[in-house]
């Protein structure tokens, strides 16, 4: 069964460092993980902050900035909190680097989509899940949380659907939460969105969708047995609708405060344009969500 080791955590200002350690520092001691912050200081682009002119500014920055994680870090006296570590880069790519530096790494970053930009403009957590090669843990900053005790998973039926139905096992497992495996069966001929094996084609006609639900029932059945879920409490749903309509439905449902689901990245292009059900589902489920790649 999957384990993390590190917890990668993404740190842009003294409130969110907060919010980031005491989030990371409860998985940490659920995973028995170590927490390795990580402030990443943007050279590029149009903010007149950044500094981008010389070497000898940069490295101002770079010991401001630890000094400023060193202090927060200490002041909130977290315990598995390693030195902090501070990068000059792109924030998704220096998040990603340090990550898989370290053996069993989950990333952990907030989320920031109030207003209407978001809809339009990709965020960084996005742009984090499309180039992650580890599981990314996304946390809504408006809150803290406390440790899921419901948690959906949705199935499309793919390889990495696999693995995070795996993931999803272990966390549930570890925090002693009740699991909900669910598939949506579109009602549409010719749906095509997550990309699972039988998310190809859906006939209408009523004869042939009870064959549809008979073949999904048993490749749900093939996948529940291949996973480790002795001691779990867990369902198996199987829901008809829009894919991602029906997912957030049952998270309303049973109050799930963890939606765990695949990220697409088949190829250079699905990494860098998430798919609508996923980029749908990050954007507007206000609880943590999950990403496996």
């Amino acid at each position: 069964m999957m384990h993390v080791d590190n917890i990668i955590t993404g740190v842009f200002s003294e409130h969110h460092f907060s919010m980031a350690v005491r989030e990371s520092q409860k998985l940490a001691n659920v995973f028995k993980a170590k927490v390795r912050p990580v402030h990443v200081i943007e050279t590029l682009g149009f903010n007149p902050f950044y500094p981008r002119e010389t070497e000898e500014s940069r490295l101002e920055a770079l010991d401001k900035f630890k000094d400023d994680v060193d202090h927060l870090y200490n002041k909130h006296g977290a315990s598995h909190v390693e030195e902090p570590v501070v990068q000059i880069g792109r924030i998704h790519n220096e998040l990603v680097r340090v990550a898989n530096e370290h053996d069993n790494s989950l990333i952990v970053v907030g989320r920031h989509n109030e207003g209407m930009m978001h809809k339009f403009v990709t965020t960084e957590a996005e742009r984090i899940i499309a180039h992650a090669s580890t599981p990314v843990w996304v946390h809504p900053h408006r809150h803290i949380s406390r440790l899921p005790q419901t948690i959906v998973c949705a199935l499309d039926f793919s390889e990495n659907c696999k693995r995070a139905a795996e993931v999803a096992v272990m966390v549930a497992k570890s925090c002693a939460a009740q699991l909900y495996f669910v598939h949506v069966i579109p009602e549409s001929t010719g749906y095509v969105d997550l990309e699972g094996q039988l998310n190809v084609y859906y006939p209408q006609e009523d004869v042939e969708r009870e064959e549809v639900n008979t073949k999904v029932s048993e490749v749900m059945a093939d996948m529940m047995a291949s996973l480790d879920l002795e001691g779990l409490c867990y369902a198996e749903k199987i829901l008809s609708g829009g894919a991602a309509d029906g997912v957030k439905r049952l998270c309303d449902e049973v109050d799930a405060e963890l939606l765990v689901m695949g990220s697409s990245s088949h190829s250079s292009i699905e990494r860098l344009f998430m798919g609508s059900t996923m980029r749908w589902l990050l954007n507007n489920y206000e609880e943590d969500v999950l990403l496996v790649p």
